[in-house]
C-alpha cells in the first residue's frame, strides 16, 4: 500500500453545488406502504437526494461549485495553475470534462488541466495527486473538482440502489504555503474483488450490441426487474469490504505517521449508507459527535461525499470557525480505498449552490 506525506500545501476552502430537483425516498413508487418506505429510510439514513434533470451534466455542478468558491476566496481566475477533475460520469466520451470547465470558467490557456476517472475514493486519490504535484512550489494554486451525476446511470426500478444515490459537484481550493501541517495519505486497492462494483457492458472490452444496448436503456428507464439488469452491485461483498478495509486503512495511516487517533476532531467517511458509516465508526472507536453525516439530505454522492460532508450543515459551520484535525476515508470502486489526515483552519465554505 502507498503511504504519502505531502508538505507545504494548504486546503483553503470547499464548496458544494447540487441540482435543485429533490427526490424523496418515502415517495418512491416501488414501496408497498409508507411504513415500508420509512423503515428503509431509517436503515440507510437517507431522506432525500438531489437528482439532475436531463439538461444538467456533471460539468454544470462543478462549474457552480468552482465559481462560488473562487468568489468566496477572492481568487483571480488567472491565478490558477492547475484545474483537476475527478468524475465517473463525464460530459462526453472523448472530450475531457476539465476542458469543458476550463472554457466555461474562462481560465488562462496556461492553466494545466487534469482528468481522473475514479469512484468513491476519488476525492482522496485526487487530493493525493494534486497536492503531490504542488509540494515543490511549482504549482501555487489549484482547484480540485469532484462530482458525479450518478443518478443518470442508475436503474430507476432498483429498490436497492435508487434510494441511495444523489448528484453533486464540489470544489476544493489548494494553495502552496510553506510550513503548514503536512497532509498524510494511505491509498490501496484490492482489485481481485473489484468486479463486485463493476458495470462491464458498454466499454471497449465488452461493447454494446443492439440487444444489450436496449437492455441498458430499459434499465435506466426503470423498465426491468433487478434480475434482468446487465450488471448489479454485490452489496454483501461491498459491505464486508467497507467495514473491514476502511478501518484498517485509517489505523495503518495513523500508526505509520504516529498520528494519535484520540486527537482527531472529525472522522469524515464516504457516505455509503448509515449502516456502513456507523459500523466503521464503531470499529474506529470514535464517538458519534465526531462523525458528521451529509447523507440524510444528499444521499451517497459517490466520490464527492467527503467534500459534500465537509461543506454542508453544521459541519460547515464547525470548519469555518475552528482549527480542526480530520481523518477521512473513501472506499468502494475498485475495490479500493483512500485514507487521508489533514488539518485546516477557518476553511472558506460558501453556502451550498443549487441550480435548475
Amino acid at each position: 500500500m502507498a503511504f504519502l506525506k505531502v508538505e507545504n500545501v494548504k486546503i483553503s476552502g470547499v464548496s458544494t453545488c447540487v441540482p435543485a430537483n429533490i427526490e424523496i425516498n418515502e415517495k418512491l413508487p416501488f414501496y408497498k406502504s409508507v411504513e415500508e418506505a420509512r423503515q428503509v429510510v431509517e436503515a440507510i439514513g437517507i431522506e432525500h437526494r438531489h437528482i439532475s434533470p436531463k439538461h444538467i451534466a456533471v460539468s454544470d455542478l462543478l462549474i457552480g461549485a468552482a465559481n462560488s468558491l473562487l468568489d468566496s476566496l477572492g481568487w483571480e481566475k488567472d491565478s490558477l495553475d492547475l484545474l483537476a477533475v475527478v468524475t465517473q460520469t463525464p460530459d462526453y466520451v472523448n472530450h475531457p470534462t476539465s476542458f469543458v470547465v476550463h472554457q466555461s470558467l474562462g481560465l488562462d490557456e496556461n492553466t494545466m488541466c487534469l482528468d481522473m476517472y475514479h469512484g468513491c475514493p476519488g476525492w482522496v486519490v485526487g487530493l493525493s495527486s494534486v497536492t503531490t504535484m504542488m509540494t515543490t512550489g511549482c504549482i501555487k494554486r489549484a482547484l480540485l473538482l469532484d462530482g458525479d451525476v450518478i443518478s443518470k446511470d442508475q436503474d430507476a426500478s432498483n429498490r436497492e440502489e435508487r434510494p441511495l444515490f444523489g448528484d453533486a459537484g464540489t470544489a476544493t481550493a489548494l494553495e502552496y504555503l510553506e510550513g503548514v501541517a503536512p497532509i498524510y495519505f494511505n491509498i490501496g486497492s484490492k482489485s481481485e474483488d473489484g468486479m463486485a462494483l463493476a458495470r462491464t457492458q458498454g466499454g471497449y472490452r465488452s461493447p454494446f450490441t443492439m440487444e444489450t444496448l436496449k437492455i441498458e436503456l430499459d434499465r435506466k428507464a426503470g423498465l426491468l426487474t433487478g434480475s434482468d439488469s446487465i450488471d448489479s452491485m454485490d452489496s454483501m461483498d461491498v459491505f464486508s469490504f467497507a467495514i473491514t478495509k476502511a478501518p484498517k486503512a485509517m489505523k495503518r495511516l495513523c500508526a505509520n505517521f504516529d498520528l494519535p487517533l484520540a486527537d482527531i476532531d472529525k472522522l469524515v467517511l464516504h457516505q455509503a449508507n448509515k449502516m456502513i458509516v456507523d459500523a466503521i465508526a464503531k470499529r474506529m472507536k470514535v464517538t458519534e459527535e465526531k462523525v458528521p453525516l451529509s447523507l440524510r439530505h444528499y444521499g451517497n454522492t459517490t466520490s464527492a461525499s467527503i467534500p459534500v460532508t465537509l461543506s454542508t450543515g453544521q459541519t460547515a459551520v464547525d470548519y469555518r470557525a475552528s482549527h480542526l484535525k480530520t481523518l477521512a476515508c473513501g472506499f468502494g470502486t475498485g475495490l479500493s480505498w483512500g485514507a487521508v489526515y489533514f488539518e485546516t483552519s477557518n476553511l472558506v465554505i460558501p453556502e451550498v449552490v443549487t441550480i435548475k
